[in-house]
């Protein structure tokens, strides 16, 4: 259901040259576990999973923004509490929109959150050639990225339970040819996946809006309608 604009609108992505780990302090030797949703969105159940992954995959660290920047003395805080070294938390200041898309591929995974899915950082970090985790919940705004991630013909990266989550983030984190091979995948899926269609998403409404003025004219009370999926 997210319509995006990327395939359009952020072909910058393709140009070079491409940003580095250096450019930012990130580690070129490290599995780089990412979230670069603004800092409300962490939940003790989410950070709880991630600084149990960063646990099981040594040579690991995670990548986050200061967004706000009060946040970053709190969150390490409370991996400090849980085991968590300080290198193992990487900080960095939110970037204009350009510069945000493009350096997401600099990390190896996306790690979701899990109250508040990532929405819009959701599909930058996907365009970027960067693959999501992500485990559906109960409510709308905790499906939405497993919605994306279906969306982009990775369902594979949609876990069915915590347990799934961490064994997920840990298989890819301790196999780089396992996790080469799944971002070679979404580099290929993001140009033809109906998640990019921006074109096919907005004749689909279209239809729909047609649809539905239709029952109006003929004077049909009104009722819930499915925009067709062309």
């Amino acid at each position: 259901y997210f319509v995006n604009d990327h395939k359009q609108s952020a072909r910058y992505i393709f140009e070079k040259p491409l940003p580095t780990r250096k450019l930012y302090g990130v580690p070129d030797d490290k599995f780089v576990f990412c979230n670069f949703n603004q800092i409300y969105k962490i939940d003790p159940l989410t950070f709880d999973v991630w600084m149990k992954i960063l646990h099981q995959v040594p040579n690991s660290i995670l990548w986050l923004l200061r967004f706000p920047q009060t946040g970053e003395n709190n969150i390490r805080a409370e991996a400090k509490l849980r085991g968590i070294t300080e290198d193992q938390l990487h900080f960095t200041n939110v970037a204009p929109k350009p510069e945000h898309i493009k350096r997401g591929l600099l990390a190896d995974m996306f790690l979701d959150t899990l109250s508040c899915n990532a929405h819009t950082t959701g599909c930058d970090i996907l365009w970027s050639g960067t693959p999501m985790l992500t485990m559906p919940g109960e409510k709308m705004a905790a499906r939405v990225g497993s919605s994306l991630l279906r969306a982009v013909n990775l369902p594979e990266m949609v876990a069915e339970s915590l347990e799934d989550y961490l064994n997920i983030a840990v298989s890819y984190g301790s196999n780089r040819e396992k996790m080469k091979k799944l971002r070679k995948k979404l580099e290929c899926e993001r140009h033809t996946a109906p998640l990019f269609d921006t074109k096919r998403w907005v004749k689909s409404y279209e239809i729909g809006l047609e649809k539905m003025y239709e029952e109006y004219k003929n004077g049909r009370p009104p009722k819930d309608m499915d925009a067709p999926d062309i």
